[in-house]
């Protein structure tokens, strides 16, 4: 596995490039020092040879002149062996006027201890240097002598090995000042390196401590400036997001939800029934003595009145997949995506625990909730209007049910059966995969979002409601394994587009299943363009397993996506010091997108999601006009039905025609695609 970008190859460091930089001039100094040193040594030795040579034959010449008379020439032969003898001298040689060589030494050159590759390397070469000798008033002979280059080879190799030894020394003690200098001089670098990772990774930290060098103490200067200014510019922002959020969906006394927020969450939902990717219900808590309370004790006690009954409705439905609203004085509606078994569990706990809160302080009881189904058609009035008449009637008869109507639909009903049925999809795989593409602005196919559908009796099956009663039966994780291993075969077949694969919060929560995933993504050999999508609540409620995963996913090269971006009423500085390659907006934000609020919302969000670096996506593009009021806040890309419904894909058949044109496209403002 590698960690570098597509496309490019990996470098050197500065450091590992200065260090070795370094250590090549050091040996190339030591290599030339000890070479021109040696060469001057052997320069030298030559002329001392020359000079030795030339005053042996001058200074001998005159001493045996005086008995060049001697036919034998014993005085003079005695006086030429004394000289040789010393070992000093290669050759002595003296020849008459006639060319006549009257006396003869040679001696061999040894040099045993010299290695013959430093001889080789530095021959000396000393001359053989003559003197005319004169016998009274004429000439007696030529006297040439040559000295030994024995004694220089051995002098030339003691010097030679003293000066690699004091060369050497010099030169790896430079070189340890000298490192010990760059690694001071370089170590901000790797705190200029992290804090330039970071910031790819949208973490923005500044550098306390500078740098004594005045280059990196201006580029740490201009990096903490440059950080500094992103980090107001991110506070700001967020802090207007966040006012914004809490000004139009939130009511000010709960901290939940208002009735703008639950209608476009209604809206949403809807949208996601209509291509069957969830079920829903809806519910409605009625405070009946809240008047009374307010009239007869104040208001402080009808704001404790309700702070109690949101508390203990958030705790019922804490383990379901559910979100809660005010949405006036006394009405506390939620939408949940649980199975209606275990919403139900949950509703008649919290009835029995609202049955204890009944006294004299409640005149007309606590408070009684009901709940209903949720179809693709009918408008949410309709849905009120029934609830609220469902609670007036339990108001004067508690005992009645909670579920006011039920699905008519095929659907496997009680633990028993939900566990045969996912066993059955876990031992046969037998998944539908689905896709739907993400457009950019520039009309190309950013990535492709892939999900699968499950069905039961011929009936497609809701997958969020699949994937609850699996956690209830314990069987999520074997469920998401096999599901996100059946699309990673599809997918893995056609490269050419990026894919992205949906996690749901129990896998992000899981380390086994992180283990597992990174398994996979290193068994596969093109895994590079796999986006993972992330629900912005399960980064919320499992930040550090979110993180663990994050690290995982881009360890293998994959990218990742928040979905429901803006879903949750926190605030958006979360997003802070998470690596994340784009966001989706939730639904509900695109779908309400005349609204001003709304529009204002979104543009905000583009704002601080492009000041990290990250893309923005809308979905939900269900008209020509949502799309053109998305264009108008500036996301990078849409995503809907009125581009392109979710179809059915069988990627390894090439079954799919996710990768022609994109509909109505045509239709868009082409100055934005």
């Amino acid at each position: 596995m590698t960690s570098t970008s597509k496309g490019f190859m990996p470098g050197i460091s500065l450091r590992f490039q200065l260090h070795l930089l370094i250590i090549l001039v050091a040996l190339l100094t030591f290599t030339s020092s000890l070479y021109l040193s040696i060469q001057s040594t052997q320069q030298y030795l030559n002329t001392q040879m020359q000079s030795h040579a030339q005053d042996t034959a001058t200074s001998l010449g005159l001493s045996i002149s005086s008995y060049l008379d001697d036919p034998n020439l014993v005085v003079a032969k005695t006086m030429v062996s004394a000289i040789f003898d010393s070992g000093y001298y290669e050759e002595i040689m003296f020849t008459d006027t006639k060319g006549d060589v009257k006396i003869h030494k040679t001696n061999p050159v040894e040099f045993d201890e010299v290695p013959h590759w430093f001889v080789s390397m530095f021959p000396l070469t000393p001359p053989s240097r003559s003197t005319e000798v004169n016998s009274g008033w004429g000439d007696g002979g030529v006297l040439s002598v040559q000295s030994n280059p024995g004694f220089a080879y051995k002098a030339l190799w003691r010097t030679a090995k003293r000066n690699f030894l004091g060369i050497a020394g010099i030169t790896l003690l430079s070189l340890v000042l000298i490192q010990l200098i760059t690694i001071a001089v370089l170590k901000p670098l790797q705190k200029i390196e992290h804090l330039a990772n970071e910031v790819g990774k949208k973490n923005f930290i500044k550098l306390e401590q500078l740098p004594f060098t005045t280059d990196l103490r201006a580029v740490v200067n201009a990096m903490n400036t440059m950080v500094a200014n992103i980090q107001r510019s991110f506070a700001s922002l967020t802090k207007q997001a966040d006012e914004l959020k809490r000004k139009a969906f939130q009511d000010h006394l709960t901290g939940l939800g208002n009735r703008r927020l639950m209608e476009q969450r209604f809206a949403a939902a809807q949208q996601g029934i209509v291509n069957n990717e969830t079920k829903m219900h809806i519910g409605l808590l009625s405070l009946h003595s809240l008047a009374e309370v307010n009239h007869q004790q104040g208001y402080a006690e009808a704001d404790r009145y309700i702070l109690r009954a949101v508390n203990e409705l958030t705790i019922a439905l804490a383990n379901t997949d559910s979100e809660v609203f005010r949405i006036n004085g006394s009405d506390i509606v939620f939408l949940s995506h649980a199975h209606e078994k275990n919403l139900q569990r949950a509703l008649d706990s919290f009835n029995e625990q609202i049955k204890l809160l009944n006294n004299q302080h409640y005149q007309n009881g606590f408070g009684s909730v009901v709940m209903m189904p949720v179809d693709a058609d009918t408008p949410l009035p309709h849905y009120l209007s029934a609830l609220d008449q469902a609670n007036i009637q339990r108001k004067q008869q508690p005992n009645l049910p909670v579920m006011v109507s039920d699905d008519q639909r095929e659907k496997p009903e009680g633990r028993m059966a939900w566990n045969q049925l996912i066993q059955q999809i876990l031992d046969t795989e037998e998944f539908e995969l689905w896709a739907q593409p993400v457009v950019s602005n520039d009309n190309a196919i950013l990535y492709i979002e892939t999900f699968v559908r499950f069905k039961y009796q011929q009936q497609p099956l809701a997958t969020a409601e699949t994937y609850a009663m699996a956690e209830e039966q314990g069987l999520a994780l074997q469920l998401d394994m096999k599901v996100i291993r059946f699309i990673l075969q599809q997918i893995i077949q056609r490269p050419e587009y990026p894919y992205a694969i949906n996690l749901s919060l129990g896998a992000v929560s899981n380390k086994i299943f992180g283990q597992w995933l990174d398994a996979q993504l290193q068994a596969l050999d093109k895994h590079g363009s796999i986006i993972f999508e992330l629900s912005e609540h399960s980064i919320l409620k499992a930040p550090e397993e979110s993180k663990a995963l994050f690290e995982l996913i881009k360890r293998n090269g994959c990218q990742i996506c928040i979905e429901r971006f803006g879903a949750s009423l926190s605030t958006f500085k979360y997003l802070q010091g998470l690596d994340v390659d784009y966001v989706k907006v939730d639904g509900s934000y695109s779908l309400a997108i005349d609204s001003a609020d709304n529009l204002f919302f979104i543009k905000t969000l583009c704002q601080i999601c492009h000041g990290l670096g990250i893309p923005v996506i809308a979905p939900h593009i269900e008209s020509k006009e949502i799309l053109r009021n998305c264009q108008s806040t500036g996301v990078d890309a849409v995503q809907g039905n009125w581009l392109s419904v979710p179809q059915k894909a069988n990627i390894l058949t090439n079954k799919s025609n996710l990768t022609g044109n994109i509909i109505n496209l045509e239709l868009t403002n082409p100055a934005r695609f």
